[in-house]
């Protein structure tokens, strides 16, 4: 009789253990969620649609707004101040803005910078936004180049020769306070 009451308390304690267990938040059963790091990517999320709601909208040197037309560094500062993110105006001054991230971890959000008409080296002269990476160094970005090209585009960064030759690096500047 002692032994099953011994039994019967274990399987006890161990149901009031699993109920518990299953009542327990997720972000509270792991300690390693960032909720800075949720809110960034939510921010991403919300600037890569926007972004896309501007395709085809066309190039024009210096522009800056979606009824005249945008460059490059025109357009990543109107998408970003959408969002509360003020960015410089050139590229050459964006390639200053955030931080630096390696581009196996990029992420969509994220600028991405290259060379102007110099290949392989040379003064930021072009930026458009990170919308996908497979960790394999295949970006997807949203960016707008020239009024032959369409205006603002979704290229392949390594499918793209001009690009790949031309990068620079990636910028984080999502960066949630």
């Amino acid at each position: 009789m002692g032994g099953r009451k011994i039994i019967l308390s274990v399987i006890f304690i161990l149901t009031l253990q699993v109920s518990s267990a299953q009542l327990t938040p997720w972000w509270l059963r792991n300690p390693a969620v960032d909720s800075t790091d949720i809110k960034r990517r939510i921010i991403a999320d919300s600037i890569v649609a926007y972004a896309k709601t501007f395709a085809g909208v066309p190039y024009v040197w210096g522009g800056c707004d979606p009824v005249s037309g945008f460059d490059c560094s025109g357009f990543i500062q109107y998408v970003y101040r959408k969002f509360g993110i003020e960015l410089p105006r050139t590229s050459a001054e964006q390639f200053n803005a955030g931080i630096p991230i390696p581009y196996t971890n990029a992420e969509h959000g994220d600028l991405i910078l290259f060379t102007g008409m110099e290949s392989y080296g040379g003064d930021p002269g072009h930026v458009g936004i990170i919308l996908s990476n497979d960790g394999n160094g295949n970006f997807t970005f949203i960016h707008t180049s020239s009024p032959e090209s369409g205006g603002v585009r979704i290229s392949t960064w390594n499918r793209e020769k001009y690009y790949y030759k031309r990068f620079l690096e990636i910028r984080r500047v999502i960066i949630p306070k």
